[in-house]
Protein backbone atom coordinates (compact mmCIF):
# COMPACT_ATOMS: atom_id res chain seq x y z
CA UNK A 1 0.00 0.00 0.00
CA UNK A 2 1.34 3.54 -0.59
CA UNK A 3 2.82 4.96 2.35
CA UNK A 4 2.61 9.23 2.48
CA UNK A 5 5.06 10.86 4.31
CA UNK A 6 5.15 15.04 5.36
CA UNK A 7 8.45 16.71 5.50
CA UNK A 8 7.95 19.95 6.65
CA UNK A 9 10.02 22.56 5.15
CA UNK A 10 11.57 19.94 2.58
CA UNK A 11 14.59 20.90 1.09
CA UNK A 12 14.69 20.10 -2.65
CA UNK A 13 17.24 18.29 -5.02
CA UNK A 14 19.16 20.75 -7.56
CA UNK A 15 22.29 20.68 -8.26
CA UNK A 16 23.66 24.04 -6.69
CA UNK A 17 21.45 21.58 -3.35
CA UNK A 18 21.89 18.46 -4.21
CA UNK A 19 20.21 17.61 -1.02
CA UNK A 20 19.28 13.85 -0.36
CA UNK A 21 17.09 12.24 2.48
CA UNK A 22 18.37 8.81 3.87
CA UNK A 23 15.67 6.42 3.97
CA UNK A 24 15.31 3.41 6.28
CA UNK A 25 12.17 0.85 5.30
CA UNK A 26 11.86 -1.67 8.24
CA UNK A 27 9.09 -4.62 7.77
CA UNK A 28 7.59 -5.80 10.77
CA UNK A 29 5.65 -9.12 11.50
CA UNK A 30 4.22 -8.46 14.94
CA UNK A 31 6.91 -7.34 16.68
CA UNK A 32 9.85 -8.65 14.92
CA UNK A 33 12.05 -7.34 12.49
CA UNK A 34 11.66 -9.23 9.02
CA UNK A 35 13.42 -7.54 6.36
CA UNK A 36 15.03 -3.60 6.45
CA UNK A 37 16.11 -1.72 3.34
CA UNK A 38 18.04 1.47 3.42
CA UNK A 39 18.12 3.90 0.11
CA UNK A 40 17.79 7.34 -0.53
CA UNK A 41 15.69 9.94 -2.07
CA UNK A 42 15.67 13.55 -3.48
CA UNK A 43 12.44 15.68 -3.67
CA UNK A 44 12.28 17.51 -7.67
CA UNK A 45 10.05 18.30 -9.59
CA UNK A 46 11.50 18.86 -13.71
CA UNK A 47 8.76 19.59 -16.56
CA UNK A 48 8.97 21.75 -19.67
CA UNK A 49 6.88 24.86 -19.81
CA UNK A 50 6.48 27.76 -21.50
CA UNK A 51 8.79 31.00 -20.63
CA UNK A 52 7.09 35.22 -20.31
CA UNK A 53 8.20 35.11 -24.20
CA UNK A 54 6.07 32.05 -24.88
CA UNK A 55 9.50 29.92 -25.50
CA UNK A 56 9.21 26.55 -23.74
CA UNK A 57 12.37 25.45 -21.37
CA UNK A 58 13.20 22.91 -18.69
CA UNK A 59 12.09 23.85 -15.48
CA UNK A 60 13.20 22.35 -12.11
CA UNK A 61 11.43 22.78 -8.88
CA UNK A 62 9.27 25.51 -10.65
CA UNK A 63 12.33 27.49 -11.40
CA UNK A 64 13.92 27.62 -15.36
CA UNK A 65 17.43 26.41 -15.89
CA UNK A 66 19.96 26.85 -18.27
CA UNK A 67 21.61 23.05 -18.94
CA UNK A 68 24.95 23.37 -19.54
CA UNK A 69 27.15 20.04 -19.73
CA UNK A 70 29.33 17.79 -21.87
CA UNK A 71 28.03 14.63 -24.15
CA UNK A 72 29.54 12.11 -22.06
CA UNK A 73 30.63 8.68 -23.94
CA UNK A 74 31.58 7.25 -20.59
CA UNK A 75 35.12 6.32 -22.32
CA UNK A 76 37.94 5.34 -20.32
CA UNK A 77 41.47 4.94 -21.77
CA UNK A 78 42.68 2.54 -19.85
CA UNK A 79 39.48 -0.10 -19.39
CA UNK A 80 37.39 1.67 -22.62
CA UNK A 81 33.81 1.50 -21.89
CA UNK A 82 34.75 0.08 -17.71
CA UNK A 83 35.69 2.77 -15.23
CA UNK A 84 38.77 1.53 -13.24
CA UNK A 85 37.75 2.89 -9.78
CA UNK A 86 34.97 4.25 -8.12
CA UNK A 87 37.43 7.16 -7.13
CA UNK A 88 37.53 7.72 -11.77
CA UNK A 89 33.56 7.80 -11.63
CA UNK A 90 33.60 10.30 -8.87
CA UNK A 91 36.61 12.15 -10.26
CA UNK A 92 34.78 13.07 -13.87
CA UNK A 93 31.44 14.21 -12.08
CA UNK A 94 33.26 16.37 -9.77
CA UNK A 95 35.66 17.69 -12.53
CA UNK A 96 32.60 18.52 -14.71
CA UNK A 97 30.96 20.46 -11.53
CA UNK A 98 34.50 22.52 -11.30
CA UNK A 99 34.14 23.71 -14.71
CA UNK A 100 31.12 24.82 -13.38
CA UNK A 101 28.88 22.64 -15.55
CA UNK A 102 25.41 21.51 -13.97
CA UNK A 103 24.64 18.35 -16.16
CA UNK A 104 25.53 15.81 -18.03
CA UNK A 105 24.28 14.30 -21.15
CA UNK A 106 25.22 9.96 -21.30
CA UNK A 107 25.64 8.97 -25.02
CA UNK A 108 25.95 5.61 -26.00
CA UNK A 109 25.64 3.54 -22.87
CA UNK A 110 23.81 3.22 -19.86
CA UNK A 111 26.40 3.53 -17.01
CA UNK A 112 26.64 1.41 -13.87
CA UNK A 113 24.40 2.05 -11.04
CA UNK A 114 27.15 3.99 -9.31
CA UNK A 115 27.46 6.48 -11.75
CA UNK A 116 24.06 7.70 -11.38
CA UNK A 117 24.39 7.47 -7.10
CA UNK A 118 27.59 10.01 -7.71
CA UNK A 119 25.46 12.32 -9.85
CA UNK A 120 22.78 12.17 -7.54
CA UNK A 121 24.89 12.88 -4.49
CA UNK A 122 27.35 15.91 -6.15
CA UNK A 123 24.62 16.99 -7.96
CA UNK A 124 24.67 16.52 -11.54
CA UNK A 125 21.48 16.51 -13.69
CA UNK A 126 21.73 13.56 -16.32
CA UNK A 127 20.16 13.25 -19.74
CA UNK A 128 20.34 9.69 -20.42
CA UNK A 129 20.26 9.01 -24.08
CA UNK A 130 19.31 5.45 -25.69
CA UNK A 131 21.98 3.70 -26.61
CA UNK A 132 21.46 2.51 -30.21
CA UNK A 133 23.01 0.78 -32.66
CA UNK A 134 20.47 -0.22 -35.35
CA UNK A 135 19.03 3.68 -35.80
CA UNK A 136 18.71 3.50 -39.61
CA UNK A 137 20.37 5.15 -42.43
CA UNK A 138 18.78 8.95 -42.91
CA UNK A 139 20.55 8.94 -46.37
CA UNK A 140 19.20 6.53 -47.41
CA UNK A 141 15.98 6.11 -45.63
CA UNK A 142 16.58 2.70 -44.16
CA UNK A 143 13.84 1.55 -42.22
CA UNK A 144 14.50 0.20 -38.51
CA UNK A 145 12.55 -3.52 -38.44
CA UNK A 146 10.27 -4.73 -37.02
CA UNK A 147 12.03 -6.71 -34.65
CA UNK A 148 15.07 -4.33 -33.89
CA UNK A 149 11.91 -1.61 -33.42
CA UNK A 150 10.58 -4.21 -30.82
CA UNK A 151 13.87 -4.46 -29.62
CA UNK A 152 14.44 -1.06 -28.60
CA UNK A 153 11.24 -0.84 -27.22
CA UNK A 154 11.94 -3.47 -24.56
CA UNK A 155 15.39 -2.24 -23.92
CA UNK A 156 14.52 1.47 -23.75
CA UNK A 157 11.39 0.52 -21.09
CA UNK A 158 14.05 -1.49 -19.52
CA UNK A 159 16.59 1.43 -19.09
CA UNK A 160 14.07 3.62 -17.81
CA UNK A 161 12.73 1.21 -15.38
CA UNK A 162 16.15 0.45 -14.08
CA UNK A 163 16.58 3.85 -13.43
CA UNK A 164 13.95 6.85 -13.65
CA UNK A 165 14.09 7.09 -9.18
CA UNK A 166 17.26 9.01 -9.82
CA UNK A 167 16.63 12.62 -8.66
CA UNK A 168 19.52 13.48 -11.34
CA UNK A 169 17.97 11.61 -14.26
Amino acid sequence: APVRVRIPSAKLWSPESPHLYDLVLTLWCGTQVVDRVTSYTGLRSIEVQRDSGGVRRLYLNGRPMFMFGPLDQGWWPDGLYTAPTDDALRFDIETTRAYGMNLIRKHVKVEPERWYWWCDRLGVLVFQDMPNADAGDSSRDRRRSDEAAEQFERELRAMIAQRYNHPSI
